[in-house]
């Protein structure tokens, strides 16, 4: 049976990596609400899975953003209807979304999973609390703040600003993401641009692919909009993830 908490887990760097190219401009100003829709394909059954990444403004400097995902068809009828929910108050600060604090929810039947990274700036610190059966929130893990830790959320719309640097075709970059239970790193490599599309592979190594080394395949059309994202873990074969609808507030 597919266990659906490695799937969301893949989908979660599916949704990162649809947007890892800034806009043309590579300037970082506040970033403006956006909700996108996805489908997703896992092994032979189609429309397995829906999610979609909103973001929202909170006040003049602060921002929600948000994943939410829910298995769909005869996968939610093995899976207990799952449902998965990240989000992430963010910071905009010089140019860049600082994560304050990054929650990750899932529900299955009548149980609730809840975890919430917090990040304090100003003691230095990246703390762990997760929620206890009496429903109470505990700690579970802290480690210094001594570089720029980014979540699944606060890194897609960071490279959506061009927050961390204009990307041209030929280069990679490496981006520090939550480092529990162990370091982790997102290495990106963009291809050069061709006729009618770009592409860009990411490379990952965390729990979605239980160790296993993976590989995340994007292609975008000229105006860089993201029109598929696939992978192969092998485990489960291949999953594939689809946009299928953008909204944003008309001015």
């Amino acid at each position: 049976m597919i266990r659906l908490s490695v799937v969301y887990r893949l989908l979660r760097w599916i949704l990162l990596v649809f947007f890892v190219l800034p806009p043309a401009s590579g300037l970082a100003t506040p970033p403006q609400p956006t909700t996108w829709s996805y489908t997703v394909d896992a092994l032979w059954f189609k429309d397995a899975g829906r999610a979609a990444i909103s973001l929202r403004q909170i006040d003049q400097e602060h921002f929600e953003g948000e994943i939410e995902g829910e298995t769909a068809g005869v996968i939610a009828f093995f899976t207990a209807h799952r449902r998965d929910r990240y989000r992430t108050t963010m910071r905009f600060h010089q140019g860049k979304l600082q994560p304050l604090i990054y929650i990750e929810e899932s529900w299955r039947k009548r149980r609730h999973h809840y975890k919430e990274y917090r990040f304090d700036y100003e003691e230095h610190r990246l703390e762990l609390w997760q929620q206890e059966e009496n429903g109470a929130l505990a700690k579970k893990w802290q480690t210094g703040l001594t570089e720029p830790f980014y979540d699944p959320i606060s890194a897609f719309f960071n490279f959506r600003l061009g927050a961390l640097g204009e990307i041209k075709g030929g280069d990679t970059i490496t981006v520090a993401g939550v480092p529990y239970p162990e370091p982790e790193e997102i290495v990106i490599r963009l291809g050069p641009q061709e006729a009618g599309n770009r592409k860009a592979t990411v490379a990952i190594r965390n729990r979605a692919f239980e160790n296993e080394s993976g590989l995340v395949h994007i292609v975008f059309d000229d105006h860089l909009t993201p029109l598929s994202a696939w992978t192969r873990v092998l485990k489960f074969g291949k999953l594939v993830g689809r946009l299928v609808e953008v909204k944003a507030p008309t001015p």
